[in-house]
């Protein structure tokens, strides 16, 4: 009995290891994107930044354990009861109930560990990765300030630098420093060079200035100081942090999190979030009840329909958890019920079908027939066509029998492959769909009252862009079950003993997955972003959100045409106005301020092919005096020719755009003195 044992939880364990590493790579995918933008910025970071990395791994295990125990368990039993392993034990006198001893004991050691990960470990990772995320955001506003772009994160201030020089500790040349606590009237300070000092442990900012000048007007026209300075410090405020992917009742441990709830005029949340901790770990055991009977009930579809019934279970699963855990934050629901409901109705399940596990029971039946009837209408469909090429093969000169050999080999090979891609990605689509309704729609639907065909609407223009993403990690996982299924079968032995190497075997799936990849980018090119603008609109909807518009008329500082700069507190777009604007005129040689045109308003004359000035005044400048000071009612400047698009700037998402667009929308952004960075990064992805 023991080698028997130790060959069926070998088979479990390489299987549900394969498992455990996929799903954890998934849900690990979301958030590269941010760890890859914090190690480029800075490359002295890596260090941190892995680091940061291993402090998500807890939390996403305990999803990912009584996942991967799942997947284990169905397909390694499905493919020992296609081979008719199960029947010859069965034949030996071993019983269904007997196959729990190695694999119950599985699933205890796979409950335990996630129990530690999301009872225990989470929480303290949790505390750890907000406080690394706030002492790297510290560390790197200094090197995150980009050359020519507009700085607004700090308080009252606007910064802005021509050149940065890279090194252990950044410097700028020629700065811009706007502090405009009042908008009316900006303090305007100018600097040759400067560098600015973080201190992470005392949380403080300090920018250091050199060579500079300091401009500020009065409330009249007619005031105006200039000061200069050989070197200044001004402290910084920290700019408002960026919201923590992780929960606040995340970080606390079970008697914070239990102490808080007691004393919370809602305690609902808190009492999800510790039920949570040790429902989904103890899922791992009520699935394990399930998946034995129907794994060994799996006669004909081997890995196929092991994985078919792994994902279809998650799907069930997590499901039955999001909607009983949205049922009970409407109150519908005891929190404990809402939260232990799905282990108790597989748990339930699991019972039923292991009663009848040594007996015909109709749902096996039912699950054969299910695995059936694929192969049924391939056959059927691929019927007439074989007979032919039978035909044709037996006429054939042995050459020709050859390359039809390989012909037939590359279609089998390829088919295998295509077909495992569909069914991955298809699950993983429908999983993110289910979880996306249950986690994140539900409660709108519900408080608007938004007909189905609305969410519908919303899931179908989704879906492009899902299969857009997850197609490349389908393609990985396609080949590893396709190759590893035909090398269980002994086919790829048999392929080399045709004088088939491994190199040939191999080219028709690298075919078919460049023929994916060109797909894909038109796909992307052409479908994907106007989808994903109807589903936006679509999910403003459902949010009760007013309609969205990508026209951003409130950027007030925009890098014009020759070393000039634009300030302005508001654009009318639909009269082609800017109100309270400002135009600072620099010398391109030493940065320094030459001229500064200010005026109530603004307004575009298409037959002047310009802008007009009303009620302004204009200062010609040298360093350290004003050289000529004039005010006007009404006046022409010829020389500012930017037109009103160039102030209108469309702020897009990059998933709404294609690659085309984007490219060219970031240089537009780049131009204008926005940070690009992140859009860069979705480019090249």
């Amino acid at each position: 009995m023991r080698i028997l044992e130790r060959q069926i939880l070998k088979e479990v364990f390489a299987h549900a290891l394969l498992g455990l590493t996929l799903f954890t790579f998934v849900l690990f995918l979301r958030s590269t994107t941010q760890l890859l933008e914090l190690a480029l910025r800075d490359t002295g970071l890596w260090k941190q930044v892995f680091f940061l990395a291993l402090l998500s791994f807890p939390a996403l295990l305990s999803f990912t354990i009584p996942m991967a125990v799942l997947v284990g368990i169905l397909v390694g039993l499905s493919r020992m009861s296609s081979d008719n392993e199960v029947t010859a034990m069965r034949a030996a006198g071993i019983s269904v109930r007997k196959f729990f001893l190695p694999i119950g004991g599985f699933a205890m050691l796979g409950c335990a560990v996630a129990v530690y990960c999301s009872a225990y470990l989470s929480p303290l990772t949790n505390r750890l990765r907000v406080q690394q995320e706030a002492q790297i955001g510290l560390r790197q506003i200094s090197s995150e300030l980009q050359p020519r772009v507009f700085e607004e994160r700090f308080p009252n201030l606007v910064l802005y630098v021509r050149d940065a020089v890279s090194g252990a500790h950044p410097s700028w040349k020629g700065i811009f420093l706007a502090e405009v606590s009042n908008p009316d009237r900006p303090k305007i300070t100018l600097a040759q060079e400067g560098v600015l000092f973080s201190d992470p442990a005392q949380g403080r900012l300090q920018l250091h200035l050199a060579h500079g000048t300091i401009h500020e007007n009065g409330p009249g026209p007619g005031e105006y100081s200039i000061a200069t300075f050989s070197e200044t410090d001004i402290p910084v405020h920290l700019p408002r942090p960026a919201p923590s992917s992780v929960k606040p009742n995340a970080q606390l441990n079970n008697s914070e999190l239990l102490a808080m709830a007691a004393s919370s005029p809602e305690p609902v949340e808190a009492y999800i979030e510790f039920h949570r901790r040790f429902a989904l770990p103890f899922a791992t055991l009520f699935l394990t009840l399930v998946a034995i009977p129907l794994g060994l009930s799996s006669h004909k579809g081997g890995k196929s329909s092991g994985i078919i019934l792994t994902l279809l279970m998650i799907v069930a699963y997590y499901s039955l958890f999001v909607g009983g855990m949205s049922l009970a934050r409407q109150g519908l629901l005891p929190v404990w019920l809402g939260v232990w409901a799905p282990n108790f109705l597989f748990g339930i399940g699991g019972i039923f079908l292991l009663r009848g596990a040594d007996r015909v029971n109709p749902l096996f039946g039912w699950l054969a027939l299910m695995e059936e009837w694929p192969r049924d209408f391939l056959r059927r469909f691929s019927k007439h066509r074989t007979g032919e090429e039978t035909n044709s093969r037996r006429a054939a000169s042995p050459l020709r029998r050859s390359s039809t050999f390989r012909w037939i080999l590359d279609r089998y090979v390829v088919r295998s492959f295509l077909t495992y891609l569909v069914i991955i990605v298809a699950t993983l689509v429908l999983l993110i769909e289910v979880v996306t309704f249950f986690l994140d729609l539900l409660n709108d639907v519900i408080r608007n009252q938004i007909p189905a065909g609305m969410v519908i609407d919303y899931f179908v223009y989704l879906t492009p862009q899902l299969i857009y993403v997850t197609t490349p990690l389908g393609v990985l996982v396609a080949v590893l079950v396709s190759f590893a299924i035909l090398t269980q079968n002994n086919e790829i032995t048999a392929a080399k003993a045709s004088g088939v190497s491994l190199y040939r075997l191999t080219l028709p799936v690298l075919v078919a997955a460049g023929l994916l990849s060109v797909a894909l980018f038109l796909f992307e090119l052409f479908y994907v972003p106007a989808a994903n603008r109807h589903q936006d609109a679509v999910r403003n909807q459902i949010k009760g959100r007013p309609a969205q518009t990508y026209l951003r008329p409130d950027r007030r500082w925009i890098v014009g045409e020759e070393s000039r700069i634009y300030y302005y507190n508001f654009f009318e777009p639909s009269e082609n106005m800017l109100g309270g604007v400002t135009v600072f005129e620099f010398d391109p040689v030493t940065y320094q301020l030459t001229r500064r045109v200010s005026a109530t308003r603004a307004r575009w004359e298409s037959s002047l092919n310009g802008w007009v000035f009303e009620e302004g005044w204009e200062r010609a400048l040298r360093p350290g005096s004003v050289e000529d000071f004039q005010q006007f009612p009404v006046r022409f400047f010829p020389e500012f020719r930017e037109p009103p698009s160039y102030f209108l700037k469309e702020v897009r998402q990059y998933t709404q755009m294609n690659f085309l667009e984007l490219r060219d929308y970031l240089g537009d952004l780049q131009k204008s003195g926005f940070d690009v960075v992140p859009l860069s990064v979705q480019l090249h992805r």
